[in-house]
């Protein structure tokens, strides 16, 4: 089951921004509430539980919780630009609301 689709630059990119600041190769997908419409989805730095699905791309562990993944589905992670800012668009496979995808989001860390 692959629950994540990331190309191997944004993998890059991730783990670079997670080293810079002395934090394992580890995020979570969320939701997150914007404040203004639908919740969208993010990501975050964090460490597995026991209960996650887990994803590890190259050395990058992706979890989230199991309610969320059959909410959602596969999710496909992008960097907004090349130039190593920590923002990122995530799409689900099944759509949730009407902002999917339009708007990136920080890398929490």
């Amino acid at each position: 089951m692959s629950m994540i689709t990331l190309s191997p630059s944004d993998c890059t990119t991730i783990k670079s921004i997670l080293s810079a600041k002395g934090l394992p190769c580890s995020v979570r997908i969320e939701i997150r509430s914007t404040g203004c419409c639908d919740a969208s989805l993010g990501m975050a730095a964090d460490t597995a539980e026991e209960s996650d699905l887990i994803e590890e791309i190259e050395g990058l562990k992706i979890f989230m919780r199991p309610p969320l993944y059959g909410l959602v589905g596969e999710v496909s992670i992008r960097s907004v630009d090349d130039s190593g800012t920590n923002e990122f668009i995530l799409v689900s496979e099944k759509p949730w609301n009407e902002w999917q995808g339009f708007a990136a989001g920080k890398l929490r860390t």
